[in-house]
């Protein structure tokens, strides 16, 4: 990894019975060291949602399918953060990981959303592999739908969205 690179990793869970976590209320501001306009990266698209099914796979539990409304919602909270130069669940006019949820129209009992800032799908895993939090998202037994994104805002200045739903 190289010196400037930023390693950021945020995770927030939603079900009926408990509130989203306090790590969900505040983002962070990026300043891009080589900024380009937002791209997608669909083979690290592929490589990510792999990644999650392996880790469930490890546990006994069977993999996530990929979900083309959840992986659009993935992207529009991907390129959001790519424009705005933020990261996290609460953007900066703060709409939440819950308000975002509930005006897609996404049915859901179970829902979790990880999210990552790194230069590469493998170091970007890695990082949430050994994230608490993330960690029990993708592992997390309720969850049988995936989406997935992955934008690319500058030259190794990757965001990583994960959503997970029943």
């Amino acid at each position: 990894m190289t010196p400037l690179a930023a390693v950021f990793a945020a995770c927030a869970a939603l079900s009926p019975l408990t509130a989203a976590a306090s790590s969900d209320e505040t983002y962070v501001r990026l300043a891009f060291a080589h900024p380009h306009p937002p791209q997608i990266v669909m083979a690290d698209e592929r490589a990510l949602a792999a990644d999650v099914n392996a880790a469930r796979a490890a546990r006994g539990l069977a993999p996530l399918v990929v979900d083309e409304e959840l992986s659009r919602f993935a992207l529009q909270v991907a390129e959001r953060m790519a424009r705005l130069h933020y990261f996290g669940h609460t953007d900066p006019d703060g709409v939440t990981f819950r308000d975002r949820l509930r005006a897609s129209g996404i049915r859901y009992q179970f829902a979790a959303e990880n999210l990552a800032y790194d230069q590469d799908e493998h170091d970007a895993n890695v990082a949430l592999l050994h994230s608490p939090g993330h960690y029990a998202n993708i592992v997390d037994p309720h969850p049988h739908r995936l989406g997935v994104a992955v934008v690319a805002a500058g030259d190794g200045e990757l965001f990583f969205v994960e959503e997970f739903a029943d």
